[in-house]
C-alpha cells in the first residue's frame, strides 16, 4: 500500500469536512439533511485533476488483487461532476466489454449494459452518458461494480448523490444470489473522517480505492 501523500489542499479539505460533519451533526439535522449539506461541500472539495499515470497503474493493481476468480463481469461508470474517471483502470485490466449503468427514471436499480469504447452513447437522466437500450444486457453472476462516490467513511459506507440508485442495485444483486464485489473509487480527499450519517438502506462496500490507498477491512485507520 502506498503511503498517503496528502497535498495542502487535501490536508485542507480533509479538516474542513471533519469540522463540518461535527457542526451538522450537532445542530439536529435530519439524516437526510445531514447528507445533503456533507454532500455539497464534499462534491466543492473534489479534486479537479485526475490522477497520474502512476496513481493509475497503483489503483489498478490494487484493483487485480480484489477480483474474484474468474470467469466474472465488469461495470464501471463514465465520470461526471469531476468524478475520478475509471476507463484507465478499466483499460489496465483488459476488461471491455464493460457493463456501464442507464439510469432509470423512476426509482429502481440500474440497469447496466454492455459497452466498448467507439460503441454508441445517449444521454441519459442527470446528463450522463450511457448505453443505448439496444445494447446486451449484463446477464453475469459473478460481478465485480466500480462505483463513483461523493464521499466514504472508515465503515466503508457511501455517500452517493441521494437518488439511492446503487444503493437498490446492489440490494438487488444480492437478493438475487449474485457474487458481487463492490468496490469504490475516489480521491483521497473524498474520505471522511467521522461516521457517515446511515440509513437502514445503505449498502457496505468491499473496498475503496484511492491513488494512493486501498481502504478495506484489513487496511482500515
Amino acid at each position: 500500500m502506498l503511503g498517503r501523500r496528502w497535498t495542502s489542499r487535501s490536508t485542507v479539505v480533509w479538516l474542513t469536512l471533519f469540522l463540518f460533519l461535527s457542526m451538522v451533526q450537532r445542530v439536529g439535522l435530519s439524516l437526510t439533511e445531514q447528507k445533503a449539506a456533507l454532500r455539497g461541500a464534499l462534491i466543492t472539495g473534489r479534486p479537479s485533476q485526475q490522477p497520474s499515470a502512476r496513481q493509475y497503474d497503483f489503483m489498478a493493481k490494487a484493483i487485480r488483487a480484489l477480483l474474484p476468480t474468474p470467469p466474472f463481469q465488469l461495470t464501471a461508470y463514465l465520470p461526471i461532476r469531476r468524478e475520478l474517471d475509471p476507463l484507465p483502470i478499466v483499460e489496465q485490466l483488459t476488461a471491455f466489454p464493460v457493463g456501464l449503468p442507464r439510469t432509470p427514471h423512476a426509482p429502481g436499480p440500474l440497469d447496466f449494459r454492455l459497452w466498448s469504447p467507439g460503441d454508441a452513447l445517449e444521454e441519459g437522466l442527470f446528463k450522463t452518458q450511457e448505453p443505448p437500450k439496444t445494447a446486451l444486457e449484463l446477464t453475469g453472476s459473478t460481478l465485480v461494480i466500480l462505483l463513483p462516490l461523493v464521499g466514504f467513511d472508515q465503515g466503508l459506507f457511501r455517500l452517493g448523490y441521494g437518488g439511492g440508485f446503487y444503493d437498490r442495485t446492489l440490494d438487488l444483486f444480492r437478493t438475487q444470489g449474485r457474487d458481487v464485489t463492490a468496490l469504490g473509487l475516489a480521491y483521497d480527499s473524498q474520505r471522511v473522517t467521522e461516521p457517515l450519517p446511515v440509513e437502514p438502506t445503505d449498502e457496505v462496500l468491499h473496498a475503496v480505492i484511492t491513488p494512493t490507498t486501498v481502504y478495506d477491512p484489513l487496511h482500515l485507520t
